[in-house]
């Protein structure tokens, strides 16, 4: 969004910032189905066109206010966590169609994630994360295995 703003004169981007934040804010996210303001501050804000014309004065006690506030707020966060939820499901569908299961037995040789903690290292991308082989001995559970090293014959 903001390259497209500044796309004439790019020099200018930090004034453009501000209401290409304020636009993005004002979109509806397809997620949650709400906008960013509606689901921070429980309602839409104004838009500049409107701060040019005062909108009508209402006289809402300031106990009204609060609890329209409150309402809003409820409603807004009760409307984001059904979109999030319907959301969630689709992501949840969608990520178990790809899964791939993997069975494991007694005598397997696997390699097993173990990465060290990086303190002071220089070249951290470069650590070895996988050490093996090992062979599976015993099954705790169905997610909790014993392991022997074959090089070493520690578990």
């Amino acid at each position: 969004m903001l390259r497209a703003a500044a796309y004439k004169d790019t020099k200018k981007w930090p004034w453009k910032l501000p209401s290409v934040l304020a636009a993005y804010r004002m979109t509806v996210r397809s997620t949650t189905g709400v906008t960013p303001n509606r689901a921070m501050l429980g309602r839409e804000v104004l838009l500049p066109a409107s701060l040019i014309v005062a909108p009508p004065e209402e006289n809402i006690p300031q106990s009204g206010y609060v609890q329209d506030f409150q309402d809003n707020l409820r409603q807004a966060c009760q409307q984001v966590r059904q979109a999030m939820g319907s959301s969630a499901k689709a992501e949840k569908t969608y990520f178990d169609r790809r899964v791939k299961r993997y069975s494991f037995f007694v005598g397997q040789k696997v390699w097993l994630y173990w990465p060290k903690p990086l303190v002071r290292q220089k070249h951290r991308k470069l650590t070895r994360v996988w050490t093996g082989p090992w062979t599976i001995t015993t099954f705790r559970s169905p997610i909790v295995v014993e392991l022997k090293d074959i090089n070493s014959g520690r578990k």
